[in-house]
């Protein structure tokens, strides 16, 4: 028999799978098909915002706060990592826009996220709607 706590360990590992798949795909489309950012490094710059967004957005502000304040949370998150990191470690010189598109299209992505989230992976105390 399968303890319980697998099974949530499974959950979380699950989403963080979905998860990094979904920013994944969106910095490739922005950041390799826009801006030429090669493949290891918006796959780095992938994994980096989706443990950020999903330790911070996720499983501490979704349940405390919503989906709306959670969505935010992650844009920010993005939009950060994708300038700093692009454009300062990675030396891509990434400017303020694509990580303004990468961050809009992520939290998109991450609304509709957050709604698988809530009552599958992480208890939420406010109403998932807002």
């Amino acid at each position: 028999m399968v303890s319980e706590r697998t099974v949530n360990l499974m959950k979380h590992v699950y989403a963080l799978i979905v998860k990094y798949v979904m920013v994944a795909v969106i910095l490739y489309v922005v950041l390799g098909l826009f801006y030429s950012v090669g493949i290891g490094d918006i796959l780095l710059l992938s994994l980096v915002v989706t443990v950020l967004a999903y330790l911070l957005g996720d499983l501490l502000v979704l349940p405390m706060g919503g989906n709306v304040m959670a969505t935010v949370a992650d844009f920010v998150i993005a939009v950060v990592a994708v300038w700093g990191i692009g454009g300062y470690w990675l030396n891509y010189g990434i400017s303020i826009v694509p990580a303004l598109y990468s961050g809009i299209l992520i939290g998109v992505g991450e609304w509709f996220f957050h709604k698988y989230m809530v009552g599958r992976v992480v208890d939420n105390h406010v109403d998932p709607s807002e």
